[in-house]
């Protein structure tokens, strides 16, 4: 049996023990630790906790190492493709666009606005003063020449018919009258011209059976000129009894009507007159266009042109140039232009708006070419072309008309040259260069 030596000190023990065992208690209330037992453990268990904090603290700096290795290795790749691009650009030849001149087209065209008028345009009045006993058409009536169209009451033109048919039947009977009686006074002249031979007959009688003779001759030509006088009489009343029949004067639609049955019409009064009817023919059309003063001298009579409305532009219409007023209107400065076009099937309306394309021959055909390639330095036009080694220089141009994305050139680039487009300030003289054609739309 083993005995324990009170003397001797307390047999030692391991940190664990020393971990693991209880802390004593003061002898103060029971179950309160020992203050002193506490702060010694917080003392042996604090190293434990700075280890873990340091390895986080570790782990936390090696991951933003990594996230910035992987962020700053692309970045610096990528400036060097910059770095190698840049310096292949710098060291390539300039890509320009580039597009070819060529010739324009031998006939140049000018679309001009034009007024649509009928062929022939009848404003029909009356003649006859009489009242309307019928009406036959109305508007739209399509009509032949010579068609009755209404007819005017006017009895008293075929009485003044009569009483003129009359007087000239008594105007002939006269001439007879007149005609007897000269021969009559013709052969007394002459019986009494013998007898006053052998001293029957006084000179007196002689010379009054004379003078018969010629009263009798002038009441002949009183006569004659009484028949011509009735004749024209019947003749104006006929004419007035046939206007009692209103007639189309050629073939075309009736396009206004203003009369109906029992209007009054008054003939030759201007203040009273009143319009029956508007007939056009429309089958031909005639255009009239102002021409402006730039073209008017290439106008000629005979040469054809294309008449089309501007809503429908792709129904189109061949005219003719038919006429011009030959003198330009001193307000406009336009030539007045007649293109007549057929219109058999009354496609085109009279009074319409349309539009007329006159083509027009060019003495000189101009070079063509893409309207930004014209630089303007210091007041004067020039254009960028390039050689056979694609060097750059730069020409002299005289400019023409201007179409939009393309313009004339009428001096100083050639047909088939190279020419440049958008070719900037940056090109000087001789620079070679890397073309590329402009891409067609």
């Amino acid at each position: 049996m083993n005995t324990v030596n009170p003397n001797s000190s307390p047999p030692e023990t391991s940190s664990h023990e020393a971990i693991e065992k209880p802390a004593e208690t003061s002898p103060g209330p029971k179950g309160t630790p020992d203050p002193r037992t506490a702060a010694d453990h917080d003392l042996r268990v604090r190293p434990w906790r700075n280890v873990w904090v340091a390895a986080i603290a570790l782990v936390i700096v090696a991951v933003l190492a990594a996230a910035a290795v992987t962020a700053t290795l692309p970045r610096l790749a990528n400036e060097r493709a910059l770095n190698a691009a840049a310096a292949q650009v710098s060291t390539a030849r300039p890509r320009v666009t580039v597009a070819q001149a060529k010739k324009g087209a031998p006939t140049s065209d000018r679309v001009l606005p034009g007024n649509a008028l009928p062929l022939d345009d009848a404003m029909i009045f009356a003649r006859t003063t009489g009242y309307i006993s019928q009406r036959l058409v109305d508007i739209g009536d399509r009509v032949k020449a010579e068609q009755l169209l209404a007819v005017i009451s006017a009895p008293q033109v075929d009485d003044q018919l009569r009483q003129s048919e009359a007087n000239l039947v008594q105007s002939k009977a006269n001439l007879d009258f007149a005609q007897a009686s000269l021969q009559l006074a013709n052969a007394i002249l002459a019986r009494e011209s013998k007898a006053a031979a052998g001293g029957a007959i006084t000179q007196e009688q002689l010379d009054q059976d004379r003078a018969s003779v010629a009263t009798t001759s002038a009441q002949v030509e009183v006569a004659k000129a009484t028949i011509q006088v009735n004749t024209a009489l019947v003749q104006q009343f006929t004419d007035l009894q046939r206007f009692e029949k209103i007639t189309a004067p050629f073939d075309g639609v009736i396009t206004a009507r203003h009369v109906d049955v029992g209007d009054l019409m008054t003939a030759d009064s201007p203040g009273t007159s009143k319009l029956m009817f508007e007939i056009q023919r429309t089958d031909t059309l005639r255009v009239h266009v102002n021409v402006p003063q730039i073209f008017a001298t290439k106008i000629k009579v005979g040469e054809r042109a294309v008449v089309f409305r501007r809503e429908a532009p792709d129904e189109q219409y061949s005219g003719t140039v038919t006429r011009t007023a030959d003198a330009l209107d001193p307000a406009t400065r336009t030539l007045l232009t007649e293109v007549q076009v057929s219109n058999p099937k009354d496609a085109l309306r009279s009074g319409m708006f349309l539009q007329v394309r006159f083509l027009f021959e060019r003495a000189d055909v101009a070079v063509m070419v893409p309207s930004a390639a014209v630089l303007v330095r210091d007041n004067v036009s020039q254009v960028a072309v390039l050689d056979n080694q694609h060097r750059v220089s730069y020409q002299k141009v005289e400019l023409g008309r201007d179409f939009g994305q393309e313009i004339e050139i009428r001096s100083g680039v050639r047909d088939g040259q190279t020419v440049l487009v958008y070719p900037g300030d940056q090109l000087p003289v001789g620079t070679v260069v890397d073309p590329v054609p402009l891409p067609t739309i």
